[in-house]
This record gives structure tokens, sequence and C-alpha cells, in this order.
């Protein structure tokens, strides 16, 4: 049988080259020189096969986790935004509704608003000059007897 290293599945051999050892059992024969240590070398290595399977197949694994955490915190993000500006435009709204209570409390406390609802709902009056009592600081009552009482 005659077998021919194609420049194609040199340059093959060549890429695995520094992958090769990550992937070696201890067991595997060392290649030294480019020549085979035993006969049984130029078959494939099935160990070699399988750690560039699990390998690329963690790889893979790795890169799709992290896919999918990128488009999870997108997504956050994007529902974040969302509610922030809903927020926003209730404060806004929030903003104006008190701007308003503020300007009607106030034109209810003025007093010709007030004194006109106890007229007219109330029935109130201004009192007379004699009905009106002036409450003023308190006097000390004196004794005649010096104080004593």
């Amino acid at each position: 049988m005659n077998r021919r290293v194609t420049p194609q599945k040199r340059a093959e051999k060549k890429a695995r080259e520094p992958f090769a050892s990550l992937f070696r059992s201890d067991h595997a024969p060392k290649v030294e020189g480019g020549a085979a240590a035993t006969p049984s070398d130029k078959r494939p290595d099935r160990g070699m096969t399988l750690g560039y399977v699990i390998g690329i197949t963690l790889l893979i694994g790795v890169v799709t986790g992290a896919f999918v955490y990128h488009l999870g915190v997108r997504f956050e993000g994007v529902r974040l935004g969302y509610e922030t500006s809903k927020a926003r435009a209730m404060q806004t709204r929030l903003l104006l509704e008190r701007r308003e209570l503020r300007l009607e409390l106030a034109s209810l406390k003025s007093p010709g608003r007030v004194e006109t609802e106890a007229r007219e709902k109330l029935g109130m009056e201004v009192p007379d000059h004699d009905r009106i009592v002036p409450i003023g600081k308190k006097r000390k009552v004196v004794s005649v007897s010096g104080g004593a009482l």
C-alpha cells in the first residue's frame, strides 16, 4: 500500500499540532521527528478525535451561553427603558395635577370666597359690634388683702 501524504493533509496536521498536546492522553505514544514511534500510530488516534469533539462542544456551549446571556441583558435593558419612560410620563402628569390642585386650593382659601360661601351656604352674617367680645390677655386678679387668697 502506498500512502502518500498530500499537501492538504500535511496542512491539516500542522493546524492540529498546537492543540494536539491539549487532547493527547498520557498513555499515547509520542511522535518524534515526524516518524511514528510504533506502527499503530499510523492510524488516527480516537482519543484525540474524541478530545476535539469534547473541546469543540464545550466551546460551542460557552459561546452559546455567552450569547444567551448577552440577549438576556439586552432585553432587560430595553424593558427597563420602557419602564423608565412610563415612570417619567407618570411623574410629568402628577406634577401637572399637583400644580392644578395647588391653584384650586389657593382659590378656595381666598378670604372673598370663604365669606361668600359662609353667607350663601351657611347663612352667616357679619356680627354687630355689641355681639363682639374682645379676647385679649388675661388680667391678673389682684387681691385687696395683699396677695393672700
